[in-house]
């Protein structure tokens, strides 16, 4: 009991709260030592000094909210109105503008509560929105991509993940332009309209990361790539790829100033086009088997051809199937690369038998001069 009145003295010592009446500065410093937003936020519960202090921390550098993360027990989700009620306080501040938000709301609510909340943090100049949402009881209806997101004078991250349920329709978009997007990452999302990554392009013209992960792409031939700022290019969607008529079948990468590329797919014949890279630095090829395509002669002279085209690089990072398809190759002699004169770095992920060595000596006699760094990862 002494102990606790020494405690409880200590902070109110002649009834005055000597941490509340600490300058904003010290205080503000006090608050971006926490780790979550929700413990930021909590702070405002203190007394009505500490309501808003922590929406004026100069350097507090996003809003965070994640229905998942603010439940007690993780697997659980928060309470639906207690996470809305959340979510709408901590965006209530305008006069403070907002650098960043990321957004989990799962499947809690419907488009218009959601386009509420982007639209404000728009009004409060975000420059990166990482949102995370599927729509409430509007199965397959389409997320009409709001003009308003396009036209935002300060956005430019935009990360996008809509559970791949809800087709993202670009329809009232197409004449508009990103007047500042410089990173663009779709996570599970189904395009709508016809070629939308070349529209998306076409309205980004200051993109220059671009990620898309398992995605579904609707397309008239070919999809194409073709930016002349793009310089990272991440491609991970084979878990989504359908053969069918008018869906993705494969992509030309034409991007002049590109410095590095990825791409993890299931691979088939003429799936990767390589026209105009020559800036590449860093390539990570992982093909798959996923659509269980025998290995042949015809795969093995795809892989050389591309191997050819990223010759240049100074990383390469390779698996296991990749290997086994230029073992394969018909004529591996006349589309294998003649040279890796920039390479540096090599990573395979592979098992060790007598055909993968063959092949990995192969690029090493190639690049003798200049590897400084290989590496085998086991593949399981």
């Amino acid at each position: 009991m002494k102990k606790s009145n020494q405690a409880k003295a200590s902070k109110h010592e002649n009834g005055v709260d000597y941490i509340s009446n600490m300058p904003d500065p010290i205080l503000q410093l006090i608050l971006q030592g926490l780790p979550t937003t929700e413990e930021v936020v909590r702070t405002s519960v203190l007394s009505t000094r500490w309501r808003y202090l922590w929406t004026s921390i100069p350097y507090f550098p996003s809003l965070d909210l994640d229905c998942y993360r603010t439940a007690l027990t993780p697997s659980l989700k928060f309470p639906k109105k207690k996470f809305k009620d959340f979510v709408t306080w901590c965006l209530a501040n305008r006069t403070v503008d907002l650098d960043s938000l990321r957004l989990c709301c799962a499947s809690y609510y419907r488009y218009s509560t959601v386009n509420g909340w982007i639209k404000e943090a728009v009004n409060r100049n975000a420059k990166s929105l990482d949102l995370k949402f599927d729509h409430k009881s509007e199965c397959f209806s389409d997320f009409d991509f709001p003009e308003w997101l396009v036209t935002c004078d300060t956005l430019e991250v935009l990360r996008l993940n809509l559970y791949c349920r809800a087709p993202l329709n670009l329809a009232r978009c197409t004449e508009l332009r990103f007047r500042a997007l410089r990173v663009l990452e779709l996570n599970n999302v189904y395009c709508r309209n016809i070629n939308a990554i070349e529209l998306f392009l076409r309205m980004s013209p200051l993109l220059e990361e671009l990620t898309l992960i398992h995605c579904w792409l609707r397309v008239s031939g070919r999809d194409r790539i073709l930016s002349p700022k793009l310089k990272t290019l991440i491609i991970r969607n084979w878990k989504k790829i359908i053969s069918g008529e008018g869906f993705w079948r494969g992509v030309s990468v034409s991007c002049p100033e590109l410095m590095s590329f990825e791409f993890n797919c299931a691979f088939e014949r003429e799936v990767l086009i390589i026209e105009n890279i020559n800036s590449l630095k860093k390539a990570v090829i992982l093909p798959n088997n996923k659509m269980q395509r025998m290995i042949s002669y015809d795969m093995g002279d795809e892989i050389c051809k591309v191997l050819a085209k990223i010759s240049h690089v100074e990383s390469l990072s390779v698996n296991l199937y990749f290997i086994q398809c230029i073992d394969a190759a018909r004529d591996w002699r006349g589309y294998f690369p003649a040279s890796f004169l920039n390479l540096k770095t090599l990573e395979v992920t592979t098992t060790i038998d007598a055909f993968t060595m063959n092949v990995i000596i192969r690029i090493l006699r190639c690049s003798i001069w200049s590897l400084s760094i290989w590496s085998f990862k086991r593949n399981i």
